[in-house]
């Protein structure tokens, strides 16, 4: 069967099951490359991980751009997507800071609160008015962080804390994707994605630049290439349908990071890691329709 004609099938599809294959897609996309990330950090300095990532990430980009042309990347919004680019590099170099100091579940299930953080940005902030059913679900999805991190029963983690600011950029990330989808397409948006934070992200990498091996080169094309599927499936699975119907794919972020963690690095996450990751996502659903019927 021809490409064309798979693809003219899957168009036909309802947008809700369009975007639960996306973001299934998107899920597996972002656990491999925090895993390939995890992989790498004894050896590669995090700024340099996260560069190679987003310069092989342009590479894979430009066959999109060659068949598209230079008008793939016009947009009117430029100075947001800078903006996106610096928080966007701030929210993935903290996490691969994270993962190199704990389980990559741990990481999973931390990234649930981005949109309750979200919320509770747009509350404070933002100056939104926010129901008390919405400072509720805010409430419990940081009570199910508290689960996940277990303050006071054990020794301070950092990476508990990069994780934890990886999730607060990845809020702000979040909203800026919404703002952007209204305007850009989402292959334009990923494409500014990239170039912005490869560019923001030089100095430092020189700074820190280490030989990669060629299996290390091996692996930075490989999550570049990851990444890639990653962005633009994850635009795409929120473009499909309504974030209710889109987000709770994105929980089968903890079971595939489970399964690697599990394969690769001879990870289980405890019993308080699931609770707490189902506490989190359960709340930023609830958030999420909560936000669609407007209380």
């Amino acid at each position: 069967m021809r490409v064309s004609v798979v693809l003219t099938r899957f168009r036909a599809l309802p947008g809700p099951l369009r975007s639960g294959i996306w973001m299934s897609i998107s899920a597996v996309a972002y656990v491999v490359s925090i895993a390939i990330g995890r992989y790498m950090a004894p050896d590669i300095e995090v700024f340099q991980i996260v560069f190679l990532r987003n310069a092989f990430a342009v590479f894979f980009m430009l066959p999109w751009l060659i068949s598209v042309g230079l008008s793939g990347m016009r947009t009117k919004q430029i100075g947001r997507h800078v903006f996106r680019g610096f928080m966007s590099s701030t929210n993935v170099t903290l996490l691969f800071a994270a993962v190199a100091l704990i389980p990559i579940a741990d990481m999973s299930a931390i990234g649930f609160l981005q949109p309750v953080i979200a919320s509770a940005i747009a509350g404070f902030v933002l100056g939104e008015v926010v129901s008390r059913y919405r400072w509720l679900a805010i409430a419990s999805g940081f009570a199910g962080a508290l689960i996940v991190i277990r303050p006071g029963f054990g020794e301070f983690n950092l990476g508990i804390a990069f994780a934890l600011g990886s999730a607060l950029s990845g809020a702000l990330v979040s909203i800026m994707i919404k703002s952007l989808l209204r305007t850009d397409p989402p292959d334009t948006i990923a494409g500014w994605l990239f170039v912005t934070q490869a560019l923001i992200l030089l100095i430092p990498t020189i700074i820190v630049w280490n030989n990669p091996t060629p299996e290390q080169w091996g692996l930075f094309a490989l999550i570049g290439f990851v990444s890639v599927i990653l962005q633009r499936t994850y635009n795409r699975g929120v473009q499909a349908a309504d974030m209710s119907i889109a987000m709770p794919f994105n929980f089968t972020r903890l079971i595939w990071a489970t399964m690697l963690g599990w394969i690769v690095f001879s990870e289980l996450p405890d019993i308080w890691t699931w609770i707490g990751g189902m506490i989190i996502f359960s709340a930023s659903i609830w958030l999420t329709r909560l936000g669609q019927e407007g209380k």
